[in-house]
């Protein structure tokens, strides 16, 4: 009786891993996706969902731009180095390192190459088109430029190719934020934009420890990684809030693919 018992629960793991759910997270920079989504990320892996995490652009000017520091590590080094983190927060997160698609556009620039960035978003989502959740920086609210950019990028892509996944904004760059970074980066939204939308808070308490793992791999940015720091590129309040949160947020709307409420209060 074994081999039709095996191959029983083979089929309905087949079906299981057909109707998970399919998820996209884009990120900015390496580094954002743990610091909004980490704990949901490590919770949604649990459950058997299919994940991938899209970086915008490479990170490579994080020293040069937040502390001035121009070599050991050159922008180019970093470039590399921040990859292989990613790729180590990833599997912290519960994730296979293939999860990591980097589309390695320059750091603090992406402004300069939209038509480029927008053609590898489409063919993104073209690959992924039965995509149920897209998790991206709030092409509004944020206010960093490579990171509002994203947003309102995939957005975008998303109209063009009639796509409604469920949808989940978060915010990593306020006015709080450019305060203790030292640093600013502004492309602001057109308008406040007209969507009525509201704030939903998950519970990852369960994968807290997931979600800061994944934040210790990314050593550039939260460790005196160069021989000239004398701060790290996320400063520790900023740090410190990462590590002590139990919850993350995300705006969502009751729309078609604006997202959903569901799962409000997990």
């Amino acid at each position: 009786m074994t081999p039709p018992l095996l191959g029983m629960w083979t089929w309905k793991d087949r079906e299981a891993r057909r109707d998970a759910p399919r998820v996209l997270v884009f990120s900015p920079h390496p580094d954002d996706e743990v610091i909004a989504c980490g704990g949901t990320i490590a919770r949604l892996a649990a459950e058997g969902a299919r994940i991938g995490v899209v970086f915008a652009t490479d990170g490579a000017m994080s020293h040069s731009a937040v502390l001035g520091i121009h070599t050991d590590p050159t922008p180019a080094e970093l470039r590399v180095i921040r990859q292989g983190e990613a790729r180590m927060a990833a599997k912290a997160m519960g994730l296979g390192e293939e999860a990591a698609r980097f589309l390695d556009y320059p750091d603090t620039r992406l402004a300069e190459h939209l038509p480029e960035f927008r053609r590898d978003v489409l063919e993104v989502l073209r690959e992924h088109r039965t995509v149920t959740d897209v998790y991206i920086p709030h092409e509004v609210r944020e206010l960093h430029a490579d990171h509002r950019l994203t947003g309102e990028t995939v957005v975008s892509c998303l109209a063009e190719l009639g796509l409604t996944p469920a949808v989940y904004r978060y915010q990593v760059w306020d006015e709080r934020t450019e305060e203790e970074f030292g640093y600013v980066n502004r492309n602001p939204a057109d308008g406040p934009g007209t969507r009525a939308e509201r704030l939903v808070s998950f519970d990852i308490s369960a994968y807290a420890a997931h979600k800061h793992a994944a934040f210790r791999e990314h050593r550039t940015q939260v460790e005196l990684y160069a021989p000239g720091q004398t701060r790290p590129v996320v400063p520790p309040p900023f740090q410190e809030r990462v590590f002590a949160a139990r919850t993350e947020e995300f705006w969502i709307t009751d729309e078609p693919g604006g997202g959903s409420g569901d799962r409000e209060g997990e």
